[in-house]
């Protein structure tokens, strides 16, 4: 197949670099995953390597399945031996094959989040902490953003910074408790993956030699976002033939706070000094329009490459912008927008998509589409594989394979109910702390701790192990352990058909895996399920509905037709991230990758007032980035009143951050912006700056900011994770 044809200059020129280090600049809607598969395929086709030789990452299995199937159409039936998968998965793979080197046994468990949330709080009630006012899964996210610090993958004290001063209790002795209560239980979590990849790759040079015999060339998509432990593992992996593509775009760059580092897209000449690059500048998603708003807005970022992109799909509709009272009334427009707009130019409903900063926006758009009766699904909601039933019978499935897994274990013992309380579990738990070294099912399957409960239960286990041992095919495994176990019962017992439907759901799941992969084990399922993300649910394959989803989420998709609404100073950009230049120019760039969402219209929405569940009120000004987009591009819509606020406020002022107000005129009344250095303490505040307190769903915090006044004192409360802004008369505080 000639692989070249229909690709135009930079793309060809990429496809066809393949020695020595090449950096592809990847602008929005350019081409990218054409360029990485030609790319693979070429390497095939011109016998430069062999398929199996290639290794190519990316960040979800969408994306990876994606590209594979790209691949195999390509080089034919030789592009099903490519390595082509996410990074965590990459990690698992040379985990299970090499991890023994130091220590890590083939069959360890993958822990989410959810687990644990529920190993820290095994571990606060045994330190006697309290749960409610120290919320595990908190302290679990503290842990995470821990072992995302350079110091801790790069073998430093990540604790040097961190002050006690948030904390009632010693953090980094329950951080030293959870990885022994993980390594006891073969249990690693998804940041584990990485960075014992990366420990494995350092300490065991017959590893990566093996490796590295294995790999030739490396390419490694979406390189912008990658973190400090995924940046060592891939040059550590081409170390030896310098054969590293990456393929990314600075301005996208929007991920910071799970650990991406834009300075590796930006550095990458510095790492590698005889790189190549090449910039892909057509874009073939956009109209001009669209894309001339986020060039204009992206280019005033500092900390990017400057890149030009050119549309190819014509000059397009204006930009709608529409100003609205509140944010019922937003709303309101988006969704009488949609109707006539699928009315007028015969969109279909998946053709739209709803896009805004946080989830706590989508709530007035989700009533709206209900009460007009349009489709709609939201992303970002409850994925398939976190439901509580999918857990529950996931962790039936993880414990047989692994049993040394306390967390899976403690959540089946009971579940469905078999008699076994409280009091029994800590019988068993104390037996097991005692005689067993901590093994929980080894006290168990010994008859140590007596019951009928427990003897039903222990009797199941053996019989899933005799089923797994005798050879029993996946799908028909994961439904003997449903009937078996007696869960099948219990959710039809319950009478709830979606229940009932998302179980059939699993197991249709696991044949679909079976067909797929005939000579996959249940350890293979477990990883593969484990590891995939919200884009990866079959829930999120439906069509013909509106989608309603944050920016973050939008990222890699497209649609015809786009609204980017809450477009207010403290919204977006959100109010922490006047902090830092840095933090406002992720603003920046995550508002350029609303835009460039959008295919043939792109609607631009905000409301003067926004009023909350919590009936909490905030009067912002428009945003800032409205501003950076030059007024020709945007035209007026006429179905409400539209005034460009911000723009008419000089220049110094921009920065500044305004106060919640509750004027009785909602249209014409805006807050007055206060400099930080003429802030006061109010009176009529019970609470003053540094004060402690605790929060219920929070828990302890320290109060760094006070404005307004009588009813609408507003508290800035930093928290062990993050900070949050409470009107203090809705607002229940307890100072410690």
């Amino acid at each position: 197949m000639d692989i070249i044809s229909g690709l135009n200059k930079n793309q060809r020129e990429a496809v066809l670099h393949t020695e020595g280090p090449l950096l592809i600049l990847a602008g929005a809607g350019s081409g990218k995953t054409k360029v990485i598969t030609h790319r693979i395929a070429h390497i095939i086709n011109e016998n430069k390597a062999e398929p199996w030789a290639i290794f190519a990452v990316t960040f979800t299995n969408k994306a990876a399945n994606e590209m594979r199937e790209r691949v195999i159409k390509l080089a034919g039936p030789a592009g099903n031996s490519v390595f082509v998968k996410t990074f965590h998965s990459a990690a698992v793979y040379i985990l299970r094959r090499f991890g023994a080197a130091i220590g890590i046994p083939r069959n360890f468990s993958i822990y989410d989040t959810n687990d644990q949330a529920a190993l820290v709080k095994t571990i606060l009630e045994e330190m006697k902490i309290d749960t409610k006012k120290n919320k595990p899964s908190q302290i679990a996210s503290v842990i995470s953003g821990i072992k995302d610090k350079s110091d801790f993958i790069d073998g430093g004290d990540p604790f040097i910074n961190i002050s006690d001063f948030h904390y009632i209790f010693n953090l980094q002795e329950i951080f030293d408790t959870y990885h022994e209560r993980m390594a006891k239980q073969n249990a690693l979590d998804f940041n584990d993956l990485l960075i014992k990849c990366v420990e494995l790759l350092r300490r065991s040079p017959d590893t990566l030699a093996a490796l590295q015999r294995q790999w030739k060339y490396f390419m490694v998509d979406e390189y912008q976002d990658t973190n400090r432990v995924q940046y060592i593992m891939a040059k550590t992996l081409a170390s030896a033939t310098k054969n590293i593509c990456v393929v990314g775009d600075d301005d996208q760059s929007i991920y910071s706070w799970r650990g991406a580092d834009i300075r590796n897209i930006l550095d990458f000449e510095k790492d590698y000094s005889n790189t190549s690059v090449i910039t892909l500048e057509e874009n073939y998603r956009s109209t001009s329009q669209i894309l001339e708003a986020a060039s204009c807005l992206i280019q005033n970022n500092v900390g990017r490459k400057e890149k030009k992109v050119i549309a190819v799909n014509g000059e397009g509709e204006p930009i709608i912008y529409n100003e609205t009272g509140n944010n019922s009334l937003e709303a309101e427009f988006v969704a009488n927008k949609i109707l006539s707009l699928k009315t007028s130019e015969k969109f279909s409903y998946n053709s739209f998509a709803i896009l805004y900063r946080t989830n706590l926006q989508s709530a007035a758009f989700e009533t709206q589409l209900r009460y007009k009766g349009i489709p709609h699904k939201t992303v970002g909601g409850i994925r398939f594989y976190d439901r509580k039933e999918i857990k529950d019978i996931t962790a039936y499935l993880r414990f047989v394979v692994n049993l040394k897994d306390d967390i899976s274990l403690m959540r089946i013992i009971n579940m469905p109910p078999r008699g076994i309380g409280k009091a029994a579990i800590e019988k068993i738990k104390k037996t097991a702390d005692l005689k067993f070294a901590y093994n929980t099912w080894e006290a168990i399957d010994s008859g140590a701790v007596d019951g009928t409960g427990i003897a039903s239960f222990k009797e199941l286990i053996n019989n899933l192990l005799l089923l797994l041992k005798n050879g029993e095919k996946l799908s028909e495994f994961v439904n003997q352990t449903i009937i078996l176990s007696g869960y099948m019962e219990y959710v039809k017992n319950k009478k709830d058909a979606e229940v009932e439907e998302i179980i059939d759901r699993f197991i249709d799941e696991s044949y679909d895996y079976e067909r797929a992969n005939p000579e996959a084990s249940l350890l293979d399922f477990l990883q593969d399920t484990s590891l995939l993300t919200s884009a990866d649910s079959p829930e999120a394959n439906s069509s013909e509905k509106v989608t309603l989803m944050t920016v973050h989420n939008a990222k890699g998709l497209e649609f015809p037709v786009v609204f980017i609404t809450g477009m207010e100073e403290t919204i977006f950009p959100h109010r922490f991230s006047a902090d830092s230049e840095e933090s406002l120019e992720e603003e920046r760039r995550l508002f350029y990758v609303a835009i460039t969402r959008a295919m043939k219209r792109l609607f631009i929405t905000n409301a003067r007032m926004r009023r909350y569940f919590n009936e909490r009120v905030e009067y912002n000004p428009p945003s800032r980035f409205i501003d950076e987009i030059p007024e020709s591009l945007l035209e007026s819509d006429n179905e409400a009143r539209t005034r460009r606020y911000f723009s008419e406020r000089p220049a110094y002022k921009r920065h500044m951050r305004f106060k919640y107000e509750t004027p009785e005129d909602d249209d014409e009344d805006y807050p007055q912006a206060i400099e930080d250095n003429e802030r006061v303490t109010p009176k009529g505040s019970a609470f003053k700056i540094k004060d402690r307190v605790h929060h219920n769903a929070y828990g302890y915090g320290t109060v760094i900011n006070i404005e307004g006044s009588g009813d609408n004192i507003k508290l800035t409360i930093l928290f062990s994770t993050e900070r949050k802004v409470f009107i203090e008369k809705y607002t229940s505080l307890e100072k410690v």
